[in-house]
């Protein structure tokens, strides 16, 4: 009975104790998107083997490992990048003219990565597949990574794709 009474006495005072003291938010806010360190590999022309059927469709790739890019280009691996280190994020978007790289950019978001890829106008008129790259340090393989590509202007009207892989 004693026992009883002093297990009572402890385990009440233990809830009151958990009541009384609450633990305070331990997670960091997320700051806003910061830049991740990219480079190009000179002289890769690489070209990606996967057919795209429309023009405004885009495909995209995180690739991790030589045998991952052994399967999307047809080109040797570059030598330069080690895939233990670092991660090439690519994709190939369909267009209605002839179009080129403007620019590239990787942000680390909260939720994940993303890659933008401004694109711009070159000279010619029929349509086109624009391959883009960019090596970024090691991603995982279950980085949530958003690909924007931002299409050139049509008659004042801007084009934008955005997908997420």
């Amino acid at each position: 009975m004693r026992f009883t009474r002093l297990l009572t006495i402890v385990a009440g005072g233990l809830l009151a104790m958990n009541n009384s003291c609450k633990k305070e938010d331990d997670t960091v806010p997320c700051p806003g998107p910061s830049p991740v360190e990219t480079a190009q590999v000179p002289g890769l022309q690489a070209h990606i083997t996967e057919p795209i059927p429309n023009v405004g469709q885009s495909n995209h790739y995180i690739v991790n490992s030589i045998s991952e890019y052994r399967e999307l280009f047809d080109c040797a691996p570059p030598t330069m990048v080690n895939f233990m280190t670092h991660t090439l994020l690519a994709g190939k978007t369909k267009t209605a003219t002839a179009t080129r790289v403007l620019a590239q950019e990787v942000l680390q978001t909260c939720t994940g990565y993303t890659y933008t890829v401004k694109l711009e106008a070159a000279s010619g008129h029929k349509a086109a597949s624009v391959v883009y790259y960019v090596v970024v340090p090691k991603i995982l393989p279950t980085a949530k990574v958003d690909f924007e590509v931002q299409l050139p202007a049509l008659d004042s009207k801007a084009l934008s794709l955005s997908t997420e892989q």
